[in-house]
């Protein structure tokens, strides 16, 4: 490696372990518009009539990792934000070479060398690599839990107990959609593209700022159809490989890819007019973002790829909701007629690794 390019490895080593990942995938608009967009491309009548008016809850929904959890206790921080990304490069892998079993990628890989950072080794493997796959596949199977709750559940008889929240019908369905919702959230993050990449801000291809510029600045400026451009985008797309895998953790896996194999052609369409800095003084990470055209501009030579990477995201979300549904015995749903409001979800902590074992080898 030449000095150049140690420094430049050294420099982005120290920025990603200095800087946490605060960036939202694809900002409010996106994650919003991603879910509504799901609501009118599921397949499955009895499902789809229960979504059709509910397409606002379930794009809330997905908005409330980013928003509500991110307001809350150090703890949801600490163990909810490495959930919305995967970076292989730490594991000197390709994506769809990192194993499916969570814990054992926990138990062979915590403490061995850091193939991005050199001369440093894994502290956290929930937290350096993310866990994006699995924290949908989690919310996923709470969303089969809760449905064959309800199709085990007597349905309301009469107005008094449509309205009753402790009905066990009325709890289970409201747990499925909410569950729903949330895996929205996580199946959105894995369709941006710098949400499967170590280098997530674009300083290592000195398009430093590039994260936020693509996922919220140039969504800003797209027209009020974007939903409807999302939806048309995916009824295009005719058996897509990534929905073909057997279980959720290969189809995210394979999804991961496809979005990591774009950001390429994200970084060559970036409007730059001054690429971005990167620098250590005195071991800090000195960043200076690269400067950019409008985010009009941005909007008009990213459009395609957005829109087609935020319907491949749809897509998948819509097939999930209906496997999960389908799986879970397809439960008479459109008997829910509660005015409950899902409006600050509490927080999930991750269920796919063991936390006593990770603390304890921190130590």
């Amino acid at each position: 490696m030449n000095l150049n390019l140690l420094k430049l490895s050294t420099a982005l080593a120290v920025a990603a372990t200095s800087t946490p990942k605060l960036a939202q995938a694809w900002g409010g608009r996106g994650h919003d518009s991603i879910c509504e967009a799901a609501v009118f491309l599921v397949k499955n009548p009895n499902l789809k009539e229960y979504l059709q008016n509910k397409p606002h809850i379930m794009g809330h929904l997905c908005n409330v990792p980013d928003v509500h959890w991110k307001s809350l206790s150090d703890d949801s921080r600490k163990f909810g934000d490495p959930t919305h990304f995967i970076d292989a490069e730490i594991l000197g892998l390709k994506i769809t070479q990192i194993p499916t079993d969570y814990q054992k990628i926990v138990d062979t890989y915590t403490g061995s060398e850091n193939k991005f950072q050199d001369g440093s080794k894994i502290f956290s493997v929930p937290k350096e690599l993310g866990s994006v796959w699995w924290r949908a596949d989690q919310f996923y199977r709470r969303a089969i839990e809760e449905g064959k709750k309800a199709k085990s559940s007597p349905t309301p008889t009469g107005s008094k107990e449509e309205q009753n929240e402790t009905l066990p019908y009325n709890q289970a369905v409201y747990q499925m959609t909410v569950n729903m919702g949330l895996m929205g959230h996580f199946v959105g993050d894995a369709s941006q593209p710098f949400h499967n990449t170590t280098d997530y801000d674009g300083y290592a291809a000195n398009h430093g700022g590039i994260h936020a510029y693509y996922e919220d600045t140039a969504v800003s400026y797209f027209d009020s159809d974007l939903v409807s451009q999302i939806t048309k985008r995916a009824h295009k797309m005719k058996s897509p490989s990534f929905l073909k895998p057997k279980s959720v953790i290969e189809k995210m896996r394979l999804f991961s890819e496809l979005s990591a194999n774009d950001i390429k052609s994200v970084l060559k369409a970036d409007p730059i007019i001054k690429p971005s800095q990167l620098k250590i003084e005195k071991g800090m990470s000195l960043k200076t973002p690269a400067e950019r055209q409008p985010g009009s501009v941005g909007n008009k030579r990213f459009q395609k790829l957005i829109i087609d990477q935020m319907a491949r995201s749809s897509l998948m979300l819509a097939h999930l909701w209906d496997s999960a549904y389908e799986e879970a015995g397809q439960p008479v749903a459109k008997a829910y007629k509660s005015y409950r409001y899902p409006l600050t979800p509490e927080f999930v902590m991750p269920d796919y690794f063991d936390t006593p074992v990770e603390i304890i080898k921190k130590k």
